[in-house]
C-alpha cells in the first residue's frame, strides 16, 4: 500500500491510499480537481473512491468532480450510510465530537462543523485512521496499524500575537501534543 501526500494545509488537503492492484482510494478532495490529476499522475480510472472528512473547501472543493465522474463520494457529514469502496476497501465513519457531542471544528462564524474521522480497512495494509481537523478524539481503538493525522500547530511555537488566526487555530485543529498523547493511548504491537 502506498500513501502519496498531493497536497496539504490551509490552501488544501488530498492524501491517497494505493494498493498493489492499483485501485486508489482518495483522502479528502480539497484542490482543484486538474491538481488531483496531476498527483495521480493523470490516472483517474484507478480511482475507486473518495472520501471527505468535512465541508470545507480546503476538504471538499472536488466533490461534485468526483461525483459527475461517477466515482463513489463518501462524505458522512452528508449521509451516514457506510460504504464499502472498490473490491477491498472497507471504510467506517466516526464522529469526531466532544463527550457531551459537540463538533470541535467551526466554520468561520464560530458555528460548530461537523467534522468525521474514518477507519479504512484494507488486507494490504490491516487497519488505518484518518482524523483531521479536530481538537481532540475521544475515541479509543484497538489493533491499529496506522494513524494519519492532521496535526496544525505546536503550542509553544504558535505566533499568539495574531490572536484571530491563534484561536481558528487552537479551535479545532490538533496540537503536536494531542496527537501524541492519541498514538500513545491507541498504540499496540501493531502500530507502524
Amino acid at each position: 500500500m502506498q500513501l502519496h501526500c498531493i497536497a496539504t494545509g490551509s490552501t488544501g488537503n488530498c492524501y491517497t491510499l494505493t494498493s498493489n492492484n492499483g485501485e486508489t482510494l482518495i483522502l479528502d478532495c480539497g484542490i482543484p480537481i486538474k491538481e488531483i490529476k496531476k498527483g495521480l499522475n493523470w490516472n483517474i480510472r484507478s480511482v475507486v473512491g473518495c472520501i471527505v472528512s468535512h465541508a470545507h473547501s480546503d476538504h471538499s472543493k472536488s466533490v461534485k468532480d468526483f461525483e459527475t465522474m461517477g466515482i463513489p463520494v463518501f462524505a458522512p457529514y452528508i449521509s451516514l450510510e457506510p460504504m464499502r469502496i472498490g473490491m477491498e476497501f472497507k471504510i467506517q465513519a466516526f464522529d469526531l465530537t466532544t463527550v457531551d457531542g459537540r463538533w470541535t471544528h467551526t466554520n468561520a462564524d464560530g458555528n460548530e462543523c461537523p467534522c468525521y474521522g474514518f477507519l479504512i480497512t484494507h488486507p494490504e495494509m490491516g487497519r488505518m485512521l484518518y482524523i483531521t481537523d479536530t481538537e481532540l478524539i475521544k475515541w479509543r481503538f484497538k489493533d491499529i496499524n496506522h494513524i494519519l493525522l492532521g496535526v496544525n500547530y505546536d503550542k509553544d511555537l504558535i505566533d499568539r500575537d495574531n490572536t484571530g488566526k491563534a484561536n481558528h487555530v487552537f479551535r479545532g485543529h490538533l496540537s503536536i501534543d494531542t496527537a501524541c498523547d492519541f498514538v500513545k493511548a491507541n498504540y499496540s504491537d501493531s502500530l507502524q
